[in-house]
Formats: C-alpha cells, sequence, structure tokens
C-alpha cells in the first residue's frame, strides 16, 4: 500500500511539472474575414477584439521525504485449494519466522478448510471452513513445527517448519 501511495504521489508531482511552464503563450490576432455585400449594404469589417493572456510562472518544489519502516514487510506463503480435491503445495512447507500463510479455495464445487493437528498447531491454526474464493490467513510468528488438516478430505495434511 505504501509502493502505492509513493508511486501516486511521483505521478502526482511529475503531472504538476508537465503542465507548468514559463513560457508565455503568444496572443492570437484576430483574422478579418469577408462579409459578403450587397447594393444595398455597406461593407462591414470584423472589429478586432482585445485577447488577454496571463503569464502565469509556476514555481513548486516538490519536498518528499521517505519515512523509514520499523516494521520490515511481512512474506506471504500461498497454500491453495484445487478442484481437483488437492492442496498445493503439497508436503512440508518451510517458511521464516513472521510469515503469512495464506490459504486460498479455488474450488468453485465446494468449500474447503483447515484444521490444527496438534497443540502446538492449535496455538495458532483455528478450524475454518473456507467458501469458494475465500481465504484463511495465519502469521506464524514463532518457530517450530505446525500440522495441519483438511475439513473435507482427511487423508490431505500438511506440516509447517518455521525457522
Amino acid at each position: 500500500m505504501k509502493k502505492f501511495l509513493v508511486v501516486l504521489v511521483v505521478l502526482f508531482i511529475g503531472i504538476l511539472f508537465a503542465g507548468c511552464t514559463s513560457q508565455s503563450a503568444t496572443p492570437a490576432t484576430p483574422t478579418q474575414t469577408a462579409v459578403p455585400t450587397t447594393v444595398a449594404t455597406p461593407n462591414v469589417t470584423a472589429v478586432p477584439t482585445t485577447v488577454v493572456t496571463a503569464n502565469v510562472t509556476a514555481n513548486v518544489t516538490a519536498n518528499v521525504t521517505a519515512v523509514p519502516t520499523t516494521v520490515a514487510p511481512v512474506p506471504e506463503k500461498l497454500v491453495v485449494f484445487k478442484d481437483s480435491l488437492t492442496v498445493t503445495p503439497t508436503g512440508t512447507i518451510y517458511i521464516p519466522t513472521g510469515t503469512k500463510l495464506v490459504f486460498y479455495n479455488a474450488d468453485p464445487l465446494k468449500p474447503h478448510g483447515v484444521q490444527p493437528v496438534g497443540i502446538l498447531s492449535q496455538s495458532v491454526i483455528k478450524t475454518v471452513n473456507i467458501p469458494y474464493k475465500g481465504f484463511y490467513n495465519v502469521t506464524f510468528d514463532k518457530k517450530g513445527t505446525y500440522n495441519f488438516g483438511t475439513l473435507f478430505q482427511p487423508s490431505i495434511s500438511g506440516t509447517i517448519v518455521v525457522s
């Protein structure tokens, strides 16, 4: 989100500088157009009009300061439930401490779910039913080995090793 805001600020400043120049516009000279004449009417000429232009010089200084972040961005790992009744990745998932693991249901045919296996896993992973296109996020802040199973496919399970 912070990157997005920085990009928007940079784009805004670029557009601002592109539109503000110090060149003065040359006033337009009125052109006379020929008016058809008849014997009964006199020749009419166009009355020149005065065009007023303002010379505007913008002096804009962008003073953008990067704010240091004290929290490192949280890496993410994705676990996907597929319509073939499989989960990817399979087996053991290795992640560093502080990683957010995202369980995602990509199966349009049925719901899927996650449940903890073991006491250590119960402290972090909760039993959750995940509907189609739904997410369940778990952040692993402590080192250890966490096991999980699926709600509707008891034969499918996984292990998460946090180092």
